[in-house]
């Protein structure tokens, strides 16, 4: 197949796909880039999904990343793709390759090299009003995800010129970890007992320290003084 044409073709699919199971804009760039440069052996998407997830499970997985940036989805479809993303990778894989791919039980197993039976159980054991939002609504955040214009040129030009070393992704290209409710609240506790050391805590025994420094130091047994008899009064000889 002729670059441009996989590009419009497949493009995406193998985008999503790489960015799904990896959860890294980084890994997915350099898969897409790699099959995107073999698009000669490619006639239709079960091979392409096929060749993508077994680049995934070579490559570098954001495995902390609960969400993903720049999609802009309505808080349903955010709520949506931040479970998928919480499942195990097999899982996601399995997830995006029967509901955006349409892929039945078999072709799944042949693409991951997972068995019939694992397959139709991952699928089984997804909660149903998952499976129903996941057979509703998932391919609109599918939609969302789309490789960019100009990573698309980049991989025509580099096939054009006959080009085929990988490009330097941008480090920070990862998508970005949210914090947990449990973290979050670790993270305030643990920031007000800090506080708290600062502010009273430390202040207060520093001043309980130096008061108990000042009463050792203290002597009240001072010598009588010219001044403490100045006040007596003493009668005149006779």
């Amino acid at each position: 197949m002729e670059i441009r044409k996989f590009v419009d073709a497949f493009g995406d699919d193998a985008y999503a796909l790489a960015l799904i199971v990896t959860k890294s804009f980084d890994s997915a760039k350099k898969i897409f880039a790699k099959t995107a440069l073999d698009c000669g052996k490619y006639e239709e998407l079960f091979p392409v999904t096929a060749d993508v997830w077994a680049e995934c499970r070579e490559s570098d997985s954001n495995d902390e990343a609960v969400t993903l940036t720049g999609l802009e989805l309505s808080p349903r479809l955010e709520n949506l793709l931040k479970e998928v993303l919480m499942k195990p990778q097999i899982t996601r894989g399995i997830i995006h390759l029967y509901y955006e791919n349409d892929l039945d039980v078999e072709q799944i197993s042949a693409v991951t090299g997972e068995s019939v039976k694992y397959i139709s159980g991952q699928l089984s054991k997804l909660p149903a009003d998952l499976a129903e939002a996941l057979d509703k609504h998932y391919k609109e955040i599918c939609v969302k995800i789309r490789a960019e214009d100009k990573l698309k040129a980049y991989v025509v030009k580099a096939s054009d010129t006959g080009d085929r070393r990988m490009f330097e992704v941008k480090a920070d290209a990862v998508p970005v970890h949210r914090w947990t409710k449990k973290q979050k609240v670790i993270v305030i506790i643990t920031a007000v007992i800090i506080t708290i050391l600062i502010c009273i805590v430390i202040p207060l025994l520093d001043a309980y320290i130096e008061m108990i420094k000042a009463e050792r130091e203290m002597d009240f047994e001072e010598p009588a003084t010219n001044e403490i008899f100045s006040y007596t009064y003493e009668p005149d000889d006779e």
